[in-house]
């Protein structure tokens, strides 16, 4: 249970139109223009969203 009263959201668009971007972790990508790169991951990414 969270009980703090200060609630930040930070958002960050990474798709290629908006100047892309990438996502690090223990030097894997994990996110490279917006998708998700890693097979594990990549159903999370929109088009497979629906």
């Amino acid at each position: 249970r969270n009980n703090s009263e200060i609630h930040w959201d930070l958002v960050c668009i990474q798709r290629a139109e908006f100047g892309g971007g990438t996502i690090s972790f223990d030097g894997e990508v994990i996110r490279k223009d917006g998708l998700f790169v890693p097979a594990d991951l990549q159903a999370l990414n929109p088009d497979r969203l629906g």
